[in-house]
């Protein structure tokens, strides 16, 4: 086998094993099962591989391996899309169910602070994504990308841990309030009653 051979097939090994990686790593973040185009695009790099081993063309060769080595980076650039948009769907979610929440400052530290981070994150993404050479290029885009991937997989921990905890306590304050109506209720009530029968006693 040729060095340059060696080289491709120990590049496609060294792609296969990364997209198995975040494809496990994804599939537990997100709990959503098979990425459904990440796993097409691996079918398509295995169709490509096996031709490239049936093939007699030296060219024919080269082009099979070159375009199954594509189609697993493909399949790597489709998980890392996957995982970014489940983080931002994940964070909008947050912000707009527990964001006017009282309880939210109380059990996330630095709420304020995590929000901007946020922010500031989606924004530099937002820039990458109009840099015309990302655009092209998405292996550089997407490796620009990772250390953003990162911040927003910290805070999107917190907020998935935090989310329970917000809701459970105002669930008790509902309960709490409900109960106090219910008393204000009871005493009105008493209250009109006592006082209809001192009304009706007096005019005895």
């Amino acid at each position: 086998m040729l060095a340059k051979e060696a080289d491709e097939l120990k590049t496609l090994l060294n792609l296969f094993e990364q997209a198995e990686v975040k494809i496990k790593n994804v599939e537990q973040i997100t709990s959503e099962g098979v990425l459904i185009p990440s796993i097409n695009q691996l079918r398509y790099a295995g169709h490509h591989i096996v031709r490239s081993l049936l093939s007699d063309d030296k060219k024919e060769l080269q082009a099979e391996r070159s375009s199954a080595i594509n189609h697993v980076k493909r399949a790597i650039y489709d998980i890392d899309e996957a995982l970014l948009i489940y983080y931002i769907d994940s964070a909008v979610n947050f912000k707009e169910k527990y964001n006017d929440s009282g309880f939210t400052t109380e059990i996330i530290d630095n709420y304020p602070e995590k929000l901007v981070r946020l922010d500031e994150a989606n924004t530099s993404i937002q820039q990458l994504r109009k840099d015309d050479n990302n655009y092209q290029d998405r292996q550089q885009f997407y490796q620009q990308l990772d250390p953003y991937l990162k911040k927003l997989s910290e805070i999107v921990a917190i907020f998935e841990q935090s989310a329970p905890l917000i809701a459970n306590k105002e669930q008790k304050k509902c309960n709490q309030d409900l109960k106090s109506k219910r008393r204000f209720i009871v005493k009105i009530v008493v209250t009109i009653v006592l006082g209809s029968i001192g009304i009706i006693a007096a005019l005895k």
